[in-house]
This record gives C-alpha cells, sequence and structure tokens, in this order.
C-alpha cells in the first residue's frame, strides 16, 4: 500500500491529492501553487476563523453572565425583603 502525496488547495484549504489539476472541492487550478504560500495563507485563515470563534464565545459567556448578575441581585434583594 502506497501513500499519495496531497497538497493543499490555495482557495478552499482543503487537502487534494497531488497529481490533481484541479481541486475536487472549489473548482481552483493547483497548477503554481506554492505550498509554502498556501499553507501561510491557510493557518492565516485558520487562526482568523479560531479568534472570530474565541470572540463570539466571549460575548455569549458575557451575556450569560450578565443574566446571572441580574438573577443574583433579585435574589440577594428578596433575600433582605424577608429578613
Amino acid at each position: 500500500m502506497t501513500m499519495k502525496t496531497v497538497c493543499v488547495c490555495k482557495e478552499c484549504g482543503r487537502t487534494i491529492e497531488e497529481q490533481f489539476i484541479y481541486c475536487p472541492w472549489c473548482g481552483v487550478s493547483r497548477i503554481g501553487m506554492n505550498s509554502e504560500a498556501v499553507l501561510d495563507s491557510v493557518f492565516q485563515q485558520l487562526e482568523e476563523k479560531q479568534s472570530d470563534d474565541r470572540s463570539r464565545r466571549l460575548r455569549r459567556l458575557e451575556s450569560r453572565l450578565e443574566g446571572l448578575e441580574k438573577d443574583l441581585d433579585i435574589l440577594v434583594l428578596s433575600a433582605e425583603m424577608h429578613k
């Protein structure tokens, strides 16, 4: 069993077999792909997506925290009123 040589598509970042002329996923020509530049581009896109995902998760956590703080304020006020 031999391993197939693969490369990374400069457009969509998916791995494709080296003998393919076009990416089967997005159709971009593989001719003239500089693998180091392609990998840099793919990793840059990955870092941007990860950064965006972290920002979204932080905003969701901040929103949930604000809701918990409001609930806690109501609970404390209720406890003080029942003393």
